[in-house]
């Protein structure tokens, strides 16, 4: 079983997993309230909660030309601030797992609606998840060998690359592409105090 294409994050602002929950539940009864008015009904009742300008980010990533479906792996997109390097060692605020045929999208306060806007440059990593006795998954630690070979999931490397700079402006695009040149690279062996070695998706 894979994760969905959407993302799972920290959220934007201070209080957002009150907003996100009043949504998520609203979402999931079988009446009103709707889960916009869900959401609106959240901010009001938590006015420390900012509410973000959202844009969308969605597409499809290839590795080789080819969708990343090898067996029990995950491939993760992650956007990172350039202003503000991440920790590896937590996980990362932005980051989504792309599905068998190579579809990603990201979602804040609903399903698919997009991210906060801005200019991001994106990695990443496709790690094994370890199975336990009669192979079913005991975590949700995803670790290495990255089958990309460490080569997309340093934030300070791909910002001098042009195709991994995105800056998300409203509206925002559903047709992005990543395509991700591993066959016949060499591994890089010490990956950079800011990337993505093993994730912890929860």
């Amino acid at each position: 079983m894979r994760l969905p294409a959407c993302c799972r994050h920290g959220g934007p602002a201070e209080h957002s997993w009150k907003i996100l929950l009043a949504v998520a539940l609203a979402a999931g009864g079988c009446g009103p309230p709707s889960a916009e008015k869900a959401l609106e009904q959240a901010f009001r009742d938590n006015p420390k909660a900012q509410r973000v300008e959202l844009v969308k980010f969605e597409g499809t990533v290839t590795v080789d030309g080819q969708p990343p479906n090898k067996p029990n792996t995950t491939l993760f997109i992650i956007l990172n601030d350039p202003q503000h390097p991440q920790d590896p060692s937590q996980r990362p605020k932005l980051v989504g797992g792309v599905d068998d045929q190579g579809n990603f999208s990201f979602s804040t306060y609903g399903v698919h609606d997009g991210v906060e806007a801005g200019s991001y440059v994106v990695t990443f990593v496709q790690l094994h998840h370890p199975k336990g006795i009669f192979g079913h998954r005991t975590s949700s630690l995803f670790e290495q060998p990255d089958e990309l070979k460490n080569l997309y999931s340093d934030p300070e490397k791909n910002a001098n690359d042009p195709q991994f700079k995105v800056d998300l402006q409203p509206p925002g695009r559903n047709d992005w592409h990543f395509n991700l040149d591993v066959a016949g690279k060499d591994p890089v062996t010490t990956p950079g105090p800011h990337a993505i070695t093993r994730l912890d998706y929860r």
